[in-house]
């Protein structure tokens, strides 16, 4: 891989990544800004919990397609090592949006459209180890840690390629850096588990703002 194709991949991918489609879809649909309700993440998880399944669905298609074209455009230009180069800006661009004040998301989702783009296999394990975690805990959070964690594992495993495995590790570093305040919640037994009903607090806090204005 060249140094102009990395600066177009790198660039390109987090660029991407800044399209923070939680952000977008809330202030669109909604007026308000996800990350000044629920978790104050602007991450599918929070989406959900706050806006509802119907809004949420928005903020999964635009996840995977940023991801999705952000790997395409690192396996154009170089192949398996571009995929992953992509993957690591697309990441870093959903956590720090450029156009979002660098306050974004946990980059589990795009994460995730990388590794089944990059390795069905490896992406499979991960996933298998996500919904194992949560089925038991009904933590996401501890799901997207596991997952995370068996990223540079499963690249070893596999491929046995020093550059590629240091690249997975700091990929799932990342995301489980993101997590650090999630990790210390589980440790106290503190943090929230999933439930399918989502509360829609944006909409509840939309209305009653509404309210208040007559």
């Amino acid at each position: 891989m060249t140094s102009t194709h990395f600066a177009i991949i790198a660039v390109c991918s987090y660029l991407l990544g800044s399209l923070s489609f939680a952000i977008i879809v809330s202030k669109v649909t909604l007026g308000q800004d996800i990350r000044e309700h629920g978790s104050g993440n602007a991450g599918l998880t929070n989406a959900f919990r706050t806006m509802g399944g119907g809004k949420t669905l928005f903020v999964l298609l635009g996840d995977i397609a940023k991801g999705a074209a952000a790997v395409s455009i690192g396996a154009l230009l170089a192949g398996p090592i571009g995929k992953l180069v992509a993957g690591i800006f697309v990441i870093l661009g959903h956590m720090f949006p450029v156009y979002f004040g660098f306050r974004g998301g946990k980059g589990v989702l795009v994460g995730a459209v990388m590794l089944l783009l990059f390795d069905w296999r490896i992406f499979l394990i991960a996933l298998v180890l996500f919904i194992l975690a949560v089925a038991a805990t009904r933590w996401i959070s501890l799901g997207s840690i596991l997952g995370a964690i068996s990223f540079p594992v499963t690249m070893f495993v596999f491929y046995r390629d020093p550059v590629l495995t240091a690249m997975a590790f700091g990929m799932a570093a990342a995301v489980v850096f993101m997590h650090r305040s999630n990790i210390v919640r589980i440790l106290h037994g503190e943090e929230n588990r999933f439930s399918f009903k989502s509360k829609k607090t944006i909409e509840t806090a939309a209305a009653a703002g509404e309210e208040n204005a007559k």
